[in-house]
């Protein structure tokens, strides 16, 4: 599976405590779009991604999408950080 597409919704929660950097869709081999994956800052700068989720009714939150393959999970954090960089000019 190749990611064909990376799309980039930056914000900045910091103002109000949050780590949430960006929002971003990505496009799976021109077939399927994972819409809704957060761009998150560490504690320590670095950047992660997560997965949709979803609150269920007990209050706790339910991955909506969840990779299997740890290779492909790095694949996707890769080209969405990347993204995400290119587009605020981060080296």
């Amino acid at each position: 599976m190749e990611i064909t597409e990376v799309k980039i919704y930056p914000f900045d929660t910091s103002r109000i405590g949050g780590r949430v950097r960006a929002v971003a869709d990505i496009t799976i081999d021109d077939i399927l779009v994972i819409k809704g994956i957060k761009v998150v800052e560490s504690k320590h700068g670095g950047l992660f991604i997560s997965f949709p989720k979803k609150a269920s009714s007990k209050g706790t939150y339910v991955d909506i999408v969840q990779s299997l393959d740890n290779e492909f999970t790095e694949k996707v954090r890769r080209a969405v950080v990347d993204k995400y960089k290119e587009m605020l000019g981060i080296t």
